[in-house]
């Protein structure tokens, strides 16, 4: 599985992050499964310009705990952004109620790689497995799936037979594929249209050297998409992305997420059917992961279907109670089906998420912007306000963060601030016009010709994008 949870949820501010949402108190068992992070594998190559290969094994190693029921692994944005956290590792620990961690060191020459993995129980202070293993490039696969298995057996888990088959999947048996595959993730992890451009060529390259490689043909397929959706209107985008998602899903049919990318590609060439009979294959056949429904809620929300979209994100929050961006979205989309109560309730539930993360790192851009947004919907406008105050004089702000700040001024009723803020959301990139167009949001900007003439300069830009 790729990394690209994170991804998806930033496609629009439903995630770009009328009827009454339900009145509802969510309550949950008592989690039993043992907590597990993996911390960033520390780069210790010699040339020091092999980052993305230790982020690589890092995220490889998630993919392969995640599946196990007996875990609770953290995601692969919380190991990315650990690394702001400049607090101590026990603290970190406390706040986000994790008792194990795995943390690895990565060396490589060549074609000569060493990792270094030690298992650490938090409470206790007792490391339960250190090992170090040698090899080449060509030796990777075994060595992961040594790590995998030394790291399960440290915490004495129970797998399923099917876990175990997991554990030992393969994506590809090609290890300069995978190599490339690596450093693809590495440049679609910046969520810039340069890291993704790179890491379509990179994609290329590997499926080249592996046609049948599923998780890179899905992977090149949802930066295309994404490339379309935020800085690149040509549809030639998306028919090579629906072509390879239909080769992914060919080679390994019960790869579930990738439905979640054809209900991307269908949704952005206006297919409403076909999209949402894949986001709901993918919840069909994969009902216990949280991004099952998350995707299908994020259908709903740009479909302006609200009802169903907050049906669907309490069911992802059923299963994932500490999901930040459940919490959100709920709180959005109850203010767009203009349930105040539910919009307050929703909000108030996320706030001291929030505000965790922000402690843990406090430069967290999308963080903030959406505890200020939080902060609005929880009826608390001036600390809305007040949050915001540290990105107003930041230049290198995300287009989206930009973008999502000039729609919470203009419903602080500051229009002066909202413009100014869609503005360098342009300038730093942010192509979706119909964000602008039909965004609630911005309904009290719409008549100024400030706004209406920001819309047709945008709206030239992609005419000609699309002629070139």
């Amino acid at each position: 599985m790729t990394n690209i949870d994170a991804v998806i949820r930033a496609l629009g501010k439903l995630g770009l992050a009328a009827t009454q949402a339900p009145s509802i108190t969510l309550v949950h068992e008592i989690d039993a499964r043992k907590s597990l992070m993996i911390l960033p594998f520390e780069d210790l190559s010699p040339t020091g310009d092999n980052q993305w290969f230790a982020d690589g094994l890092a995220t490889e190693l998630i993919n392969s705990l995640s599946p196990i029921k007996a875990l609770r692994v953290s995601d692969h944005q919380a190991t990315k952004d650990y690394k702001r956290y400049q607090g101590s590792l026990p603290n970190y620990a406390k706040e986000m109620s994790i008792r194990y961690f795995t943390q690895g060191q990565v060396r490589k020459f060549g074609d000569q790689i060493k990792i270094s993995v030690t298992l650490l129980d938090i409470e206790s202070g007792d490391h339960l497995w250190q090992d170090s293993l040698k090899g080449t490039m060509n030796d990777v696969f075994d060595i992961q799936e040594q790590v995998a298995e030394k790291v399960v057996e440290g915490l004495k888990a129970h797998l399923a037979s099917e876990e175990k088959h997991k554990l030992t999947e393969r994506g590809t048996e090609n290890a300069e594929a995978y190599e490339l595959y690596l450093k693809a993730n590495g440049y679609f992890q910046r969520q810039t249209a340069e890291g993704y451009r790179l890491a379509v060529q990179q994609l290329s390259l590997a499926i080249t050297l592996d046609p049948n490689y599923a998780d890179a043909l899905q992977t090149k397929a949802f930066a295309l998409a994404y490339l379309y959706r935020m800085y690149d209107r040509d549809t030639k985008l998306l028919i090579e992305a629906e072509d390879l998602v239909h080769r992914a899903l060919a080679i390994r049919p019960d790869h579930w997420y990738t439905y979640n990318v054809l209900a991307a590609v269908y949704l952005y060439q206006g297919r409403l059917e076909e999209a949402e009979e894949a986001a709901k294959r993918f919840v069909q056949h994969d009902p216990e992961n949280p991004s099952s429904h998350f995707g299908l809620g994020l259908f709903y929300a740009q479909t302006n279907q609200m009802d169903l979209a907050i049906e669907a994100w309490e069911k992802m929050l059923a299963l994932s109670p500490e999901d930040r961006t459940a919490y959100l979205n709920l709180a959005i989309a109850s203010d767009r089906t203009h349930d105040a109560a539910g919009a307050t309730k929703w909000s108030r539930a996320a706030l001291s998420r929030f505000e965790r993360r922000l402690r843990l790192v406090p430069d967290d851009e999308t963080a903030r912007v959406n505890y200020a947004t939080l902060l609005r919907h929880a009826n608390e406008p001036e600390k809305a306000i007040l949050a915001l105050a540290p990105l107003r004089d930041k230049q290198d702000l995300d287009a989206n963060s930009l973008f999502n700040m000039g729609c919470l001024y203009a419903r602080l009723n500051d229009p002066e601030r909202a413009l100014e803020a869609i503005r360098r959301s342009v300038a730093a990139g942010f192509a979706g016009s119909d964000y602008f167009l039909a965004d609630p949001d911005l309904d009290s900007l719409r008549g100024m010709p400030e706004f209406q003439e920001l819309v047709r300069g945008l709206e030239a830009q992609q005419e000609a994008n699309k002629g070139s």
